[in-house]
């Protein structure tokens, strides 16, 4: 047993060593106003003659990998391995913004499976983005970072701890594909974000310290970064699906419904003689998109000597009133008044039936 895990550790030191990570190709996407911004290869020179040249145009990670874990500390991977990217400015297309990546903490650690090719790596990163002239010269992030650039007078601005999550299976707002070939074959990896943090200026003057607060207006917004090695562009995205009830409520179908919303009864009034009928219609009105079935229409006499049926169900078509017509049976002894009463789902009206009595006969006398 002893032996035994003496040779598994044996091997598991042997998979441990050194690995470098390289991305030659990047795009960015913040929001709406940058969109599929293409950031490397950077250009081998930045912008500027006070700054050296040539730069990397491509950004090499250095880390080490036991098994399936790799890791890259910030440690050991600087402002030297970013190169100063660009993007160009959303308000003035002529302008170019340079920014550039510092890693934070632990850098940035994950997974890489060579047999299928997938591969994570998570963090925290700062953007570091260039607006203007600095009112002081900006501070190195570290001693190693004393030789990148800016060295010039320039004003930084910087979007601290960006959380990112590369990754091979990451599909939006860039499609990512899995590694072939190894960990430095043909491969790339995307993050995405919902929002970025604030930014902050850190050397300004008043008009890059105001740039930098304009930046506020653009940044937070979902976006994501796709980084690749051996591959151009990213895959494209699919294109959106139609719009649907889902996406957008106004497409949805009107909702099905029935509701009865008036009921009258005619005629108002009436005289009718003892004895004799009267045709009374109540009508109900339906409002709703469906037809209304099994509607009740109740019916009661406010005078036991007119008569007439309890109750009627029917079904009222949509968006219309339907007629529903009973027979009101006047008693020969009745007399005085009979309010009719129709109602239905809470509305209710009334016709009020005043009866002629039955005059008697006079009576002959015998001589």
């Amino acid at each position: 047993m002893v032996m035994v895990l003496g040779l598994n550790g044996l091997l598991s030191q042997a998979k441990a060593g050194p690995v470098s990570l390289t991305f030659d190709s990047g795009q960015l996407s913040i929001g709406a106003v940058i969109k599929e911004r293409q950031i490397l290869p950077a250009t081998s020179q930045f912008p500027s003659d006070q700054l050296p040249a040539p730069q990397r145009t491509d950004i090499q990670l250095i880390g080490t990998q036991n098994g399936n874990e790799i890791s890259f500390p910030a440690s050991s991977n600087s402002g030297v391995q970013f190169p100063y990217m660009n993007f160009t400015n959303p308000i003035d297309p002529s302008v170019k913004v340079p920014f550039t990546f510092r890693m934070k903490g632990d850098g940035l650690n994950g997974t890489f499976d060579a047999s299928t090719g997938e591969a994570h790596l998570a963090g925290k990163i700062d953007l570091v983005i260039v607006l203007g002239t600095g009112a002081t010269f900006p501070l190195p992030d570290s001693m190693s970072d004393l030789a990148v650039p800016p060295l010039g007078l320039f004003a930084r601005c910087r979007i601290a701890d960006l959380p990112v999550d590369f990754s091979t299976e990451t599909k939006a707002p860039f499609t990512a594909e899995r590694y072939q070939g190894g960990l430095n074959g043909s491969g790339s990896m995307t993050t995405a974000w919902a929002n970025v943090p604030d930014a902050v200026s850190e050397n300004g003057t008043a008009e890059s310290d105001a740039n930098c607060r304009l930046l506020e207006q653009i940044i937070h917004s979902a976006g994501g970064l796709w980084l690749a090695n051996g591959i151009e562009k990213p895959v494209p995205q699919p294109p959106p699906p139609p719009p649907s009830c889902e996406s957008d409520r106004r497409l949805c179908p009107p909702p099905q419904f029935a509701e009865i919303t008036d009921l009258t009864v005619t005629p108002k009034k009436k005289k009718v003689k003892a004895g004799k009928k009267v045709k009374l219609t109540a009508r109900v009105t339906n409002s709703g998109n469906i037809a209304a079935t099994g509607v009740v229409v109740k019916f009661k006499s406010t005078n036991k000597a007119v008569k007439v049926p309890a109750s009627k169900t029917v079904t009222v078509p949509a968006g219309s009133t339907l007629p529903v017509k009973v027979v009101a049976k006047v008693k020969r002894k009745a007399k005085g008044k009979a309010g009719i009463r129709a109602s239905s789902n809470g509305w209710s009206a009334t016709s009020v039936i005043k009866v002629k009595p039955v005059k008697k006969k006079a009576r002959k006398h015998r001589r």
